[in-house]
Protein backbone atom coordinates (compact mmCIF):
# COMPACT_ATOMS: atom_id res chain seq x y z
CA UNK A 1 0.00 0.00 0.00
CA UNK A 2 1.43 3.32 -0.92
CA UNK A 3 1.29 6.36 2.17
CA UNK A 4 1.23 10.32 1.46
CA UNK A 5 1.53 12.41 3.81
CA UNK A 6 -1.49 15.36 3.06
CA UNK A 7 0.76 18.29 4.13
CA UNK A 8 3.08 17.33 1.57
CA UNK A 9 0.83 17.24 -1.42
CA UNK A 10 -0.55 20.21 -3.36
CA UNK A 11 -3.88 21.41 -3.54
CA UNK A 12 -4.40 19.44 -7.35
CA UNK A 13 -3.37 16.55 -6.14
CA UNK A 14 -5.06 16.07 -2.68
CA UNK A 15 -8.46 17.33 -5.38
CA UNK A 16 -7.53 14.43 -7.65
CA UNK A 17 -6.52 11.61 -5.13
CA UNK A 18 -10.10 12.21 -2.97
CA UNK A 19 -11.91 12.63 -5.99
CA UNK A 20 -11.41 9.13 -7.22
CA UNK A 21 -11.75 7.50 -3.91
CA UNK A 22 -14.61 9.11 -2.18
CA UNK A 23 -17.16 8.44 -4.93
CA UNK A 24 -19.87 8.08 -6.37
CA UNK A 25 -20.65 11.31 -5.31
CA UNK A 26 -24.40 12.46 -6.01
CA UNK A 27 -24.81 15.91 -7.89
CA UNK A 28 -26.28 18.83 -7.01
CA UNK A 29 -27.35 21.50 -9.80
CA UNK A 30 -28.21 24.49 -7.45
CA UNK A 31 -29.97 27.72 -8.93
CA UNK A 32 -29.33 31.00 -7.21
CA UNK A 33 -30.27 34.31 -7.85
CA UNK A 34 -28.65 37.75 -6.82
CA UNK A 35 -30.60 40.53 -5.56
CA UNK A 36 -30.22 42.40 -8.91
CA UNK A 37 -32.47 38.99 -10.46
CA UNK A 38 -29.49 37.79 -12.44
CA UNK A 39 -29.64 33.57 -12.12
CA UNK A 40 -27.03 31.29 -12.25
CA UNK A 41 -26.80 27.46 -12.35
CA UNK A 42 -24.26 25.49 -11.48
CA UNK A 43 -23.24 22.23 -10.49
CA UNK A 44 -21.54 20.45 -7.34
CA UNK A 45 -20.50 16.85 -6.34
CA UNK A 46 -19.56 17.66 -3.12
CA UNK A 47 -22.87 17.46 -2.00
CA UNK A 48 -25.53 15.06 0.19
CA UNK A 49 -28.30 14.81 2.38
CA UNK A 50 -27.07 15.27 6.19
CA UNK A 51 -30.72 15.67 8.12
CA UNK A 52 -34.01 14.49 8.10
CA UNK A 53 -35.83 16.42 11.56
CA UNK A 54 -35.25 19.12 9.99
CA UNK A 55 -34.37 18.44 6.17
CA UNK A 56 -31.09 19.38 4.93
CA UNK A 57 -28.46 19.02 2.44
CA UNK A 58 -25.25 20.28 2.23
CA UNK A 59 -22.97 21.47 -0.82
CA UNK A 60 -19.51 22.88 -0.93
CA UNK A 61 -18.55 25.81 -3.71
CA UNK A 62 -14.88 25.55 -3.55
CA UNK A 63 -12.65 28.63 -3.69
CA UNK A 64 -11.66 28.16 -7.31
CA UNK A 65 -7.93 26.75 -7.14
CA UNK A 66 -6.31 28.30 -10.15
CA UNK A 67 -6.77 31.85 -8.65
CA UNK A 68 -8.49 31.59 -5.28
CA UNK A 69 -11.85 33.11 -6.52
CA UNK A 70 -15.36 32.44 -5.28
CA UNK A 71 -18.26 30.83 -6.96
CA UNK A 72 -20.91 33.23 -8.76
CA UNK A 73 -23.14 30.55 -6.52
CA UNK A 74 -21.53 31.78 -3.75
CA UNK A 75 -21.74 35.15 -3.93
CA UNK A 76 -25.34 34.66 -4.79
CA UNK A 77 -26.16 33.32 -1.73
CA UNK A 78 -24.78 35.72 0.24
CA UNK A 79 -27.48 38.01 -1.23
CA UNK A 80 -29.97 35.98 -1.52
CA UNK A 81 -30.03 33.06 0.69
CA UNK A 82 -32.25 30.74 -1.37
CA UNK A 83 -31.81 28.03 -3.87
CA UNK A 84 -33.06 25.65 -5.53
CA UNK A 85 -31.13 21.87 -5.76
CA UNK A 86 -31.49 19.70 -8.83
CA UNK A 87 -30.69 16.33 -8.92
CA UNK A 88 -28.78 15.21 -12.31
CA UNK A 89 -30.01 12.64 -14.28
CA UNK A 90 -28.37 10.69 -17.62
CA UNK A 91 -30.75 12.49 -19.71
CA UNK A 92 -29.44 16.03 -18.66
CA UNK A 93 -25.86 15.12 -17.80
CA UNK A 94 -24.26 16.69 -21.02
CA UNK A 95 -25.84 20.09 -20.43
CA UNK A 96 -24.81 19.90 -16.13
CA UNK A 97 -21.29 19.62 -17.58
CA UNK A 98 -21.75 22.20 -19.99
CA UNK A 99 -23.25 24.95 -17.06
CA UNK A 100 -19.42 23.97 -14.92
CA UNK A 101 -17.48 26.42 -17.82
CA UNK A 102 -16.71 29.68 -16.42
CA UNK A 103 -18.85 32.09 -17.57
CA UNK A 104 -18.81 35.80 -16.61
CA UNK A 105 -21.19 37.52 -13.83
CA UNK A 106 -24.21 37.83 -14.80
CA UNK A 107 -24.80 35.12 -17.31
CA UNK A 108 -27.61 32.67 -17.24
CA UNK A 109 -26.42 29.50 -17.57
CA UNK A 110 -30.08 28.08 -18.40
CA UNK A 111 -30.13 30.16 -21.25
CA UNK A 112 -26.63 28.50 -22.54
CA UNK A 113 -27.35 25.07 -22.15
CA UNK A 114 -30.79 25.36 -23.39
CA UNK A 115 -32.16 23.80 -20.02
CA UNK A 116 -35.59 25.36 -18.92
CA UNK A 117 -36.46 28.06 -15.92
CA UNK A 118 -39.79 26.67 -14.11
CA UNK A 119 -41.08 28.92 -11.46
CA UNK A 120 -40.94 27.90 -7.67
CA UNK A 121 -43.41 27.73 -5.17
CA UNK A 122 -41.25 29.08 -2.16
CA UNK A 123 -37.98 30.20 -3.33
CA UNK A 124 -37.26 33.07 -5.66
CA UNK A 125 -34.28 31.17 -7.75
CA UNK A 126 -36.48 29.16 -10.67
CA UNK A 127 -36.04 25.19 -10.71
CA UNK A 128 -34.73 23.35 -13.94
CA UNK A 129 -37.90 21.87 -15.79
CA UNK A 130 -35.56 19.03 -16.83
CA UNK A 131 -34.32 17.72 -13.65
CA UNK A 132 -36.16 14.55 -12.32
CA UNK A 133 -36.01 15.77 -8.32
CA UNK A 134 -36.06 19.75 -7.71
CA UNK A 135 -35.82 20.74 -4.07
CA UNK A 136 -36.67 24.12 -2.83
CA UNK A 137 -34.02 25.04 0.05
CA UNK A 138 -33.42 28.11 2.48
CA UNK A 139 -30.05 28.72 3.08
CA UNK A 140 -29.82 28.52 7.31
CA UNK A 141 -25.82 28.97 7.20
CA UNK A 142 -22.60 28.79 5.50
CA UNK A 143 -19.34 27.87 6.55
CA UNK A 144 -16.34 29.05 5.20
CA UNK A 145 -13.67 26.51 5.65
CA UNK A 146 -10.78 28.04 4.72
CA UNK A 147 -9.48 31.20 3.18
CA UNK A 148 -6.57 29.57 0.41
CA UNK A 149 -7.21 27.98 -3.34
CA UNK A 150 -9.56 24.92 -3.03
CA UNK A 151 -11.19 26.03 0.15
CA UNK A 152 -14.48 24.55 0.75
CA UNK A 153 -17.72 26.56 1.97
CA UNK A 154 -20.19 24.51 3.31
CA UNK A 155 -24.01 25.78 2.41
CA UNK A 156 -26.41 24.07 4.84
CA UNK A 157 -29.82 24.04 2.57
CA UNK A 158 -33.31 23.14 4.52
CA UNK A 159 -35.66 22.08 1.99
CA UNK A 160 -39.01 23.34 1.58
CA UNK A 161 -40.86 21.87 -1.08
CA UNK A 162 -40.24 18.82 -3.02
CA UNK A 163 -40.79 17.98 -6.73
CA UNK A 164 -40.86 14.47 -8.00
CA UNK A 165 -41.49 13.70 -12.18
CA UNK A 166 -44.35 11.51 -11.66
CA UNK A 167 -42.93 8.30 -13.16
CA UNK A 168 -40.40 8.25 -10.15
CA UNK A 169 -43.43 7.45 -7.83
CA UNK A 170 -45.61 4.38 -7.70
CA UNK A 171 -49.50 4.77 -6.94
CA UNK A 172 -48.90 4.78 -3.31
CA UNK A 173 -47.06 7.92 -3.61
CA UNK A 174 -43.34 5.49 -3.04
CA UNK A 175 -40.15 6.12 -5.10
CA UNK A 176 -38.99 3.62 -7.51
CA UNK A 177 -35.47 3.64 -7.49
CA UNK A 178 -35.21 1.75 -10.41
CA UNK A 179 -36.85 4.61 -12.76
CA UNK A 180 -34.68 7.21 -11.17
CA UNK A 181 -31.63 6.80 -13.76
CA UNK A 182 -29.02 8.68 -11.55
CA UNK A 183 -25.49 9.95 -12.46
CA UNK A 184 -22.67 10.48 -10.13
CA UNK A 185 -19.17 11.96 -10.30
CA UNK A 186 -15.93 10.34 -9.85
CA UNK A 187 -12.51 11.34 -9.90
CA UNK A 188 -11.41 13.48 -12.88
CA UNK A 189 -13.55 13.51 -15.79
CA UNK A 190 -15.22 10.46 -14.91
CA UNK A 191 -18.93 9.91 -14.00
CA UNK A 192 -20.93 6.69 -13.52
CA UNK A 193 -24.78 5.42 -14.16
CA UNK A 194 -27.26 4.03 -11.66
CA UNK A 195 -29.10 1.83 -14.20
CA UNK A 196 -30.92 -1.12 -12.99
CA UNK A 197 -28.83 -3.71 -13.85
CA UNK A 198 -26.21 -2.47 -11.33
CA UNK A 199 -28.98 -2.02 -8.42
CA UNK A 200 -29.01 -4.57 -5.53
CA UNK A 201 -31.23 -4.59 -2.22
CA UNK A 202 -29.21 -5.62 1.22
CA UNK A 203 -31.92 -5.91 4.14
CA UNK A 204 -30.41 -3.97 7.44
CA UNK A 205 -29.61 -6.58 10.08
Amino acid sequence: MRSFDASELNTPQLQNYLQHAIAPRPIALVSTIDQAGNVNLSPFSFFNLFSANPPVCVFSPSRRVKDNTTKHTLENLYEVRECVINIVDHNILHKVNQCSADYPKGINEFKQTGLTELTSLQVKPPRVAESPVQLECSVIHIMPLGKGPGAGNLVLAEVKQIHFKENLLDSQGLPIQENFDLVARLGGNWYCRVTPENLFKLPKP
